[in-house]
C-alpha cells in the first residue's frame, strides 16, 4: 500500500473540458437533426463521438502532481494514465516559472525541457536535473510544491 503523498494537487483542465463537451452537445444535436431527417447511423456514430469525448476527457482532464518520500510524480486525467515520476535524488534545483500562453497545455517541448501544464500562461515550477534536463510542472502554488519537494530532499 502507498503512504500517502507529502503534497498533492489536482488541477482540472478546464478548456479541454469546456471544448470536449461542446463538441459533444454540438455533435449529438447534428447527428439528431441527420438521425431526424431519415439518416441511418446517428446513434452509433453519436455514441463513438461520445466515447471519444469521454475517454480523451477522463485521461487528460486534469494534472495531478504529488511528491512523495524519494521521488515526485504527476498524471493525467482520472485513469492515473499517461503518468510519470521524477526521482528527487536527481533533482540539482528548482525555479518558479510561468508557462507562456502560446506553448499550450497538455505534454510539450523536447527531451530535454519537457512541460506539463494544463493552464497555458499559468504559473510553474521548473525541474533543473543534474543531467542538464528539465521538467515544468504546471501547478497553481509552485511555492508549495518546491516546499514539499524541498522537505522531502531534506536528510532526516
Amino acid at each position: 500500500m502507498n503512504a500517502a503523498p507529502a503534497y498533492r494537487r489536482a488541477q482540472t483542465w478546464l478548456t479541454l473540458w469546456v471544448a470536449g463537451l461542446g463538441l459533444l452537445g454540438f455533435g449529438v444535436f447534428v447527428l439528431g437533426r441527420g438521425d431526424a431527417e431519415g439518416a441511418t447511423g446517428a446513434l452509433p456514430g453519436a455514441l463513438v463521438l461520445a466515447a471519444c469525448v469521454i475517454g480523451g476527457l477522463l485521461c487528460l482532464g486534469r494534472l495531478v502532481v504529488e511528491v512523495h518520500a524519494g521521488e515526485v510524480r504527476w498524471h493525467f486525467g482520472y485513469v492515473g494514465w499517461p503518468a510519470w515520476r521524477q526521482p528527487l535524488a536527481e533533482v540539482a534545483g528548482m525555479q518558479e516559472v510561468r508557462t507562456r500562453f502560446f506553448h499550450g497545455a497538455g505534454v510539450r517541448g523536447s527531451r530535454q525541457h519537457r512541460f506539463y501544464t494544463v493552464t497555458p500562461g499559468g504559473p510553474a515550477l521548473c525541474l533543473h536535473l543534474h543531467d542538464g534536463r528539465t521538467v515544468t510542472l504546471g501547478v497553481a502554488d509552485p511555492q508549495g510544491l518546491a516546499g514539499a519537494i524541498g522537505a522531502q530532499r531534506e536528510p532526516g
